[in-house]
């Protein structure tokens, strides 16, 4: 997929975000369906949310502006790989990137960081949640390559 051709072809539909995430993981490209988790410091709504079926799927994170935990590691984004997810679009940090970077999977995050969530069960999911100048509705969505990412109300192929 690229994403400049797709940009060229819909340039109305695409909508492109601002925000500039590190990316993780060994694939070069996603595409998928938007599926959403709204966590703060607890991230057990995500591995709830990676724990089904997400064949063509996308999850979109915010981690409400956490910065001293991570909200991905290996483990969760091998749970992903597991269960058919594309990948992940984290307003927040990971950890274990080493590791991750050798797994079949896309993540994009905002860095690393080593201390791991509590496990309250608090969070939201399948929202509309909103950050990098884009909304983000679960049904819409989402394409990323090694650099760029952004949105679509609908599938898009060239």
């Amino acid at each position: 997929m690229n994403l400049a051709d797709l940009s060229d072809k819909f340039p109305r539909e695409l909508k492109v975000s601002y925000m500039r995430l590190l990316s993780f993981g060994n694939k070069n490209s996603i595409s998928g369906e938007i599926s959403t988790a709204f966590c703060g410091d607890d991230n057990s709504i995500i591995k709830e949310a990676l724990s089904e079926d997400g064949k063509n799927k996308i999850l979109v994170i915010d981690a409400n502006g956490v910065t001293h935990e991570s909200i991905v590691g290996d483990e969760i984004a091998s749970m992903a790989i597991e269960n058919n997810w594309q990948g992940i679009v984290l307003n927040g940090f990971i950890r274990d990137a080493d590791e991750i970077n050798k797994l079949n999977i896309k993540i994009l995050a905002k860095g690393e960081v080593f201390k791991k969530t509590k496990k309250n069960n608090i969070g939201r999911r399948d929202i509309l949640i909103s950050f990098g100048g884009l909304i983000f509705k679960p049904g819409y969505w989402l394409y990323a390559d090694k650099i760029t990412w952004g949105i679509s109300r609908k599938k898009l192929e060239l």
